[in-house]
């Protein structure tokens, strides 16, 4: 399957090849085996030195912006994440920005017309041609309705879905053979951050994903007297179209040049309480908060949109990211070390001891400063980057939590210095509390955990019955897995290969060899010295050996 997917994909990994041998990174093409893929020019052309991490920064940023869509979306997700990465790519994948060319109103019409079973003028009264905004995803055309009501579509591009398929294909496959070969790649989870980043950018592909999460959000912050969500036209949505109410509003950054009067610090308030709201009662939250999707409608109001991306916490989810708030505003390093210990995956090695040394020093910084100087988001995710340094995997709801935070904590900063969302989550935490120590709430929770426990209990002597079964039938197998066998396999071949080209280099000298020597000593009177046979004999020997040394290389296992 995998071969198969190779080839099917092979114009795009040379693209990919090509691009990264480009921008000298020729050095892991060759360490993965796919130097290969590439023209004889631009193997020579390709630069295998590495360099230093800010120079590496740059290069991975161009990479990522020759490479398209895709790749942007995965950048902009390994931006987010600064827990894992150092801050001089950090830096540098903060710029790619996902505003691109949009694609021709005529194939936005097609896609339109062919979902929504209806002509353009049939659908709406009024639609216009230039888009809003366009992203790799997709563009957004402001449009109105046939009963007044204006909207905002938002057509995704031709055939983005099988070209995020493909990429993602491509993406499993290096990440793959990073993560052999590569030590950075295994400490920096690469083939973890593929899965995630496949899992937000299929939501993104497909708007009724998308229009599912707009219909929750707006149904947790209706009772908000200051958020306004956009409302979904269902009958105007697939996967490729969404049609939603058009909110009239300005950005961050033109706030400024604005000439209505904005309230700053109650916008600054409102958008924090909003999305605390959404984290602490609901666990439903937008993951995705940046300047782009916050748009301010009036003095007061503001509203989130784009819902591609959301993060979600369970109850219990919940809870664990209070007590570590907690535990860390009262600076209690072995608490947090503890709660950390229930947020994440934990290596059996870990020096606990060490860990909550390492987490104390760590507190030490934000020690006796006033909350409004706290940058909370930065402090969570201060303490998730010790814990990374310990082989300790954060889940990846909390550190999408962190990212969120981050990025509106940047926002609420613009809009008042002095705000702090410690300050705002005060009486989130109050109540949260509360809502612990009551009676009913321990009660129902006990009586939950027993009916799941009783489930269990029930479910036990039918799965021992199963496994019995399968037993007996031998139907249990034994599966091995050998660390690097593909790297061992890689480099038995390469051997295979340089002793046959031995072996045929030989054959063609022997060759040779004895059509010389038979041309000098034998019969001139023979027929087969008459005829030009050394001459077609070379011709064809010297041609079947080019075709077999060509093949070798081809592999690129020599």
């Amino acid at each position: 399957m995998a071969l198969t997917r190779s080839l099917k994909h092979a114009n795009r990994y040379r693209k990919i090849a090509a691009t990264l041998a480009r921008h000298g990174f020729g050095y892991i093409l060759q360490e993965v085996g796919l130097f290969h893929i590439l023209s004889l020019p631009k193997r020579l052309a390709a630069d295998s030195k590495e360099s230093d991490l800010y120079s590496i920064g740059k290069r991975m940023r161009r990479v990522i912006e020759e490479l398209g869509p895709t790749f942007v979306k995965l950048g902009q997700l390994i931006s987010t994440r600064k827990d894992i990465f150092p801050p001089a790519i950090i830096q540098e994948l903060e710029k790619l920005q996902d505003e691109v060319e949009p694609f021709p109103f005529k194939e936005a019409q097609q896609i339109i017309e062919s979902d929504l079973n209806g002509s353009l003028s049939d659908l709406f009264l009024e639609f216009e041609e230039t888009p809003m905004a366009a992203a790799s995803i997709g563009q957004v055309h402001k449009a109105t309705l046939h009963d007044g009501r204006e909207v905002a579509v938002k057509v995704s591009r031709p055939h983005i879905k099988e070209i995020v398929e493909k990429d993602i294909d491509i993406m499993r496959d290096l990440a793959k053979l990073l993560t052999q070969r590569f030590h950075w790649a295994r400490y920096y989870r690469l083939q973890d951050i593929i899965e995630e980043y496949a899992d937000a950018i299929r939501d993104e592909v497909d708007y009724f994903t998308e229009a599912r999460n707009t219909e929750k959000m707006r149904n947790i912050m209706k009772d908000h007297p200051h958020i306004e969500i956009p409302e979904i036209m269902e009958e105007y949505c697939s996967r490729r179209v969404l049609t939603m109410s058009f909110l009239q509003g300005i950005k961050l950054n033109e706030l400024r040049s604005s000439e209505k009067t904005f309230h700053r610090e109650t916008l600054a308030r409102t958008l924090t309480d909003a999305f605390l709201h959404q984290v602490l009662i609901h666990g439903f939250f937008h993951s995705d908060p940046h300047p782009g999707n916050i748009i301010f409608i009036d003095e007061d109001t503001a509203s989130f949109i784009d819902f591609g991306q959301i993060g979600r916490l369970n109850k219990t989810m919940r809870k664990q990211f209070v007590d570590y708030v907690i535990a860390m505003t009262k600076q209690q390093p072995l608490q947090v070390a503890r709660t950390i210990y229930e947020m994440a995956d934990i290596p059996e090695s870990i020096d606990h001891d060490q860990f909550v040394e390492d987490v104390e020093f760590l507190l030490l910084k934000y020690y006796d400063r006033p909350l409004h100087d706290v940058r909370f988001g930065e402090a969570i995710n201060d303490v998730f980057f010790t814990a990374h340094r310990y082989d300790i995997q954060i889940y990846k709801e909390y550190t999408m939590l962190a990212k969120a935070m981050i990025t509106l904590e940047s926002i609420v900063e613009f809009l008042d210095p002095d705000l702090s969302i410690i300050e705002v989550a005060e009486p989130y935490g109050k109540m949260l509390a509360k809502e612990r120590l009551n009676p009913a709430s321990t009660l129902k929770e006990w009586l939950s955990k027993g009916k799941q426990q009783k489930e269990y209990l029930f479910d036990l002597p039918r799965e021992l019955r199963n496994a019995l079964v399968k037993l007996n039938k031998s139907h249990v197998g034994v599966e091995m897995k050998i660390p690097k066998i593909d790297i061992f396999l890689n480099k038995l071949d390469r051997i295979s290969n340089r002793l046959s080209f031995s072996i045929i280099l030989l054959a063609f000298s022997i060759i040779m060899v004895g059509l010389i020597i038979g041309s000098t000593f034998g019969d001139a009177s023979s027929l087969l010295v008459r005829l030009p046979v050394i001459e077609v004999s070379f011709i064809i020997s010297f041609f079947l050996f080019l075709w077999l040394i060509y093949a070798i290389f081809r592999s690129g296992r020599f």
